[in-house]
């Protein structure tokens, strides 16, 4: 008997709970500036963008748990020069100076799923903060690398060579990164975000970088989105 008073009484909390749970959802549209961390190449950033749908559940009048499903472009760009010594099997030539220049433009296509656990200043409106987890699946990538060498022997003028390098692009498929923003939520219909995160995995993989440098994802993302629900 005990069990089952046990029971309906938790059933009756759960009950409670979900009747007075609120749920929204809306279209979310921005900008990305995309980049990469944790690498000692020198990268500019790219700018990219992300769309999708977003669902807002209550937890409490200022608390929520925010999930989105967005497709989000990121990316990078960067150049790397590498200059080695050699001496050539005849040694009456002198040294010779390979300088090698790789440029490399990747653009990625992510689905993003971030889940944020979202605190609001009113009751679910006006000024909020973020932070939670982001799942991301890479679905397309787009990189162009273009490689260029020259020798030299003694000190005279470079010499245009064909590089030994690979243009062969790889990348890890998956990605966990953590994201946190701020924004503000009208009392009706908009709400505004800027957000930034940071993958903790590497975004390259295969032999045409070395491990150190492959480098994490790191997205600074503004945004706007319709908001649809109780108020």
């Amino acid at each position: 008997m005990k069990k089952l008073l046990s029971i309906f009484f938790l059933v009756s909390i759960f009950s409670t709970i979900s009747s007075q749970a609120q749920f929204r959802l809306g279209p979310a549209v921005g900008l990305n500036v995309a980049t990469l961390s944790g690498t000692d190449i020198t990268v500019d950033p790219k700018i990219g963008w992300h769309a999708g749908l977003f669902f807002d559940v209550s937890l409490t009048k200022h608390l929520s748990i925010m999930p989105s499903v967005l497709y989000s472009t990121k990316g990078y760009k960067y150049e790397y020069i590498s200059t080695t010594s050699a001496e050539p099997i005849d040694t009456s030539t002198g040294t010779a100076t390979i300088t090698a220049t790789v440029d490399v433009n990747a653009t990625l296509g992510y689905l993003d799923v971030p889940a944020l656990l979202t605190w609001y200043s009113g009751e679910h409106k006006g000024f909020m903060i973020q932070v939670g987890p982001q799942l991301s699946y890479l679905i397309t990538d787009n990189a162009t690398v273009n490689t260029s060498a020259t020798i030299s022997q003694n000190g005279q003028s470079p010499q245009p060579t064909t590089p030994s390098t690979s243009n062969k692009l790889e990348f890890h498929k998956t990605d966990l990164s953590l994201m946190g923003g701020i924004g503000y939520k009208l009392p009706a219909l908009l709400m505004i975000y800027a957000r930034a995160s940071t993958g903790f995995g590497k975004v390259q993989d295969g032999d045409f970088i070395k491990d150190e440098n492959a480098g994490h994802n790191f997205v600074i993302s503004v945004g706007a989105a319709l908001v649809f629900g109780p108020k």
